[in-house]
């Protein structure tokens, strides 16, 4: 009796569209089917596989419908100016998508000159991918690789899609995937990165207006850094390989000694461009005692808030090269340079001379400040120098000399340091000689870039928690898997897919990528596109 209805469902589905009746009656089977699983992971197993078949076959379907449609085109001419008359029906291509593989099959169009291509103008309107795997797979498997490892990305999309996918081959999807990601932050409209910019200062600036004050747009935060990425030998840079072989050999067979590095490393540059907004709430200005004086558990003042990050990480760039690139990105969203601009860097002479000198390259002002949790460092390191280990009075030390550069008064600290020195001083050539000569050393050097009273009183940041906290997201958390080695073009290709999508423009990024490959893999074979998507 079942069979009899599932024959009369396929008919009836068969007199609605030819080859839909042994889908309906599947679909029909399957239902019932599953009605007989006894618990609920059953039936969703069952489903699952055999509903993924189904619908594999419902795309099979429509695709042969379209085939058996496609009208013959009087001439294709290619973009070589040849013109191909011979057309040949039944010519079959495989896409494995996420639902299974399908076979697509079209005309293609021949010239009886030797060795010119064929065209196949139904896949400029299909937009096939060149490799054999369809957009949306290639866009799960890019989702996973991006975030675990590709040995995990091949068992993440085997689950999710029941599609075996090499590694190999998701390396190679990866690459691909990011072939435009430079040309999409290097042309991202302009209308658009105000928009995002500015967009909750507008409303902020709206809501103002009607109580009859007026505020000018929030400051632009601009932050770099770089995190070592291991490569394969052939993927380091020139100059590491020629300060390794200058090192002393290793000091142990099967280690390094203490100091030694491998050289093994290659430094991604990583920088964020992002809009500085007051916390939530109604707070005036931090203070210094909020930030280094608040008795033992105190809750630490809300700071300042970065809104629309973005970012970059390029590992085949130079600093200097990021750091113009993200500067152009901050242009794009002030181009009259109407905002304050705050660098927030960790203390590196080469990079404040780069800001500096692209600063001065735009005719824009940049104000430097050097991340203050980098001046405490030196500070704890010098602390005991004048103190037993162990003394908490070193602590104390520490809070006070903090305080005051965060007052202002970096010369004070500078003159105690000074005559704590002098008072008891450290053996010549001992490590504590070199500590305080490298603390005296850098406060003086880096005093023009301590201006903490006024971050504090502007509502600024002080610290650079958003390009620390990228260096370890964007780089660390993916690229240093333990035992991973990069290749160069991979590294970059993953680089640019992280950071594209910790901006928040993945989505808008994949269709644009997309249309760039319809016209560089279809539309730019032939001599009059239009004709080839009348196919």
């Amino acid at each position: 009796m079942e069979q009899y209805g599932l024959e009369e469902l396929a008919a009836s589905a068969e007199a609605v569209v030819a080859g839909l009746g042994p889908l309906a009656a599947g679909l029909a089977g399957l239902a019932a089917e599953a009605g007989r699983a006894v618990t609920l992971e059953a039936m969703e197993a069952l489903v699952w596989e055999r509903g993924r078949e189904l619908l594999c076959g419902l795309v099979q379907l429509s695709l042969d419908a379209q085939a058996e449609r496609e009208v013959r085109l009087p001439a294709v001419t290619g973009a070589d100016g040849v013109p191909r008359a011979c057309a040949e029906r039944g010519h079959s291509r495989t896409v494995v998508t996420r639902l299974g593989e399908v076979a697509v099959s079209r005309i293609g169009y021949r010239s009886k000159i030797k060795k010119v291509p064929a065209l196949f103008p139904r896949d400029a309107v299909l937009n096939l991918p060149p490799r054999g795997y369809s957009w949306a797979l290639q866009q799960l498997a890019e989702m996973f690789c991006r975030s675990v490892s590709f040995e995990q990305g091949h068992e993440f999309v085997a689950a999710a899609t029941g599609v075996s996918v090499g590694r190999r081959q998701l390396e190679q999807i990866m690459v691909a995937a990011a072939s435009d990601a430079e040309r999409f932050c290097q042309d991202l409209d302009r209308a658009a990165v105000l928009q995002a910019g500015q967009q909750q200062q507008q409303q902020e600036e709206e809501e103002e207006e009607e109580e009859g004050q007026e505020k000018g747009l929030p400051p632009l935060g601009i932050s770099a850094d770089g995190k070592g990425v291991a490569m394969r030998p052939e993927a380091r840079r020139p100059e590491t390989a020629r300060k390794a072989a200058g090192r002393p050999g290793q000091a142990f067979a099967r280690r390094l000694g203490t100091g030694q590095k491998s050289g093994s490393k290659r430094i991604a540059e990583t920088g964020a461009v992002f809009d500085v907004l007051p916390p939530d709430g109604e707070q005036g200005p931090r203070t210094p005692e909020q930030i280094m004086g608040r008795a033992p558990g105190q809750p630490a003042p809300d700071g300042p808030r970065a809104a629309n990050r973005w970012y970059i990480a390029d590992i085949t760039a130079s600093c200097a090269e990021t750091i113009a690139a993200l500067l152009d990105h901050a242009e794009r969203r002030d181009p009259g340079h109407a905002r304050t601009w705050i660098a927030l860097v960790d203390g590196a002479n080469h990079q404040i001379d780069v800001i500096t000198a692209e600063a001065a390259r735009r005719d824009v002002t940049i104000t430097i400040l050097i991340d203050f949790i980098h001046v405490i460092g030196y500070l704890r390191k010098a602390a005991w120098c004048f103190h037993p280990a162990r003394d908490p009075a070193a602590g104390d030390w520490v809070t006070a000399q903090g305080l005051a550069i965060l007052h202002g008064r970096t010369p004070e600290v500078i003159a105690r340091i000074e005559a704590a020195a002098a008072a008891d001083p450290p053996r010549p050539g001992s490590e504590h000689a070199k500590i305080i000569r490298t603390t005296l050393t850098y406060l003086r050097n880096k005093q023009p870039y301590l201006d903490y009273p006024r971050a504090l009183a502007n509502g600024w940041p002080i610290a650079t928690g958003v390009i620390e906290g990228a260096c370890r997201h964007l780089v660390q958390d993916r690229m240093g898997i333990t035992g991973a080695r990069w290749g160069l073009e991979g590294a970059q290709a993953m680089l640019w897919l992280r950071a594209i999508n910790a901006s928040g423009d993945h989505d808008a990024y994949w269709d644009w990528h997309i249309q760039q490959e319809h016209q560089r893999n279809h539309l730019s074979r032939y001599q009059d596109p239009s004709l080839a998507l009348a196919a």
